[in-house]
């Protein structure tokens, strides 16, 4: 998983923070829309015809539409869907996924790899860019609690 989303920053992110989603989505051939869902943040869906296409929903904040848009080029990458199936990505206020689920927790890891590149963080952390997880959290525009998970992951502290 790391490999992959490193190699999908390596490809297609232009170094800016926060992390450009619209032009990696677009190189990754994902539509990307707004509506209204009766549940979830994001459905993501493959047509018969192979287009991907993930429709956010518009009542959520910035920071979890960015997340949906992170989890579903995760499914995508990651290959978890077929043509003509469909995956519903419901995330809570503590932007827990359901982990029994094998293919929404490695969508989530590479959500946050993607979301949260390493050397960013390890370069906003060392240079006191931010000196705090809300300073970074506002810096790469998620929620705080995934710049915890993150430096979790990662094994870095303040």
């Amino acid at each position: 998983m790391t490999l992959l989303a490193e190699g999908i920053l390596k490809l297609h992110w232009d170094q800016s923070v926060p992390v450009n989603l619209a032009r990696i989505a677009k190189a990754m051939q994902l539509t990307v829309a707004l509506g209204v869902l009766p549940e979830g943040c994001a459905l993501l869906e493959i047509s018969l015809q192979r287009k991907a296409r993930v429709l956010l929903d518009r009542l959520h904040p910035l920071e979890r539409q960015r997340y949906g848009v992170a989890h579903a080029l995760g499914h995508l990458a990651l290959h978890h869907l077929r043509p003509g199936m469909q995956h519903r990505i419901c995330v809570s206020d503590h932007y827990h996924v359901d982990v029994d689920q094998r293919i929404d927790s490695e969508a989530n890891d590479f959500a946050l790899r993607l979301l949260i590149p390493e050397q960013v963080l390890r370069f906003s952390l060392d240079s006191a860019h931010a000196r705090t997880t809300e300073e970074l959290a506002h810096l790469f525009e998620v929620a705080p609690i995934l710049i915890k998970q993150r430096m979790a992951d990662l094994d870095l502290h303040w």
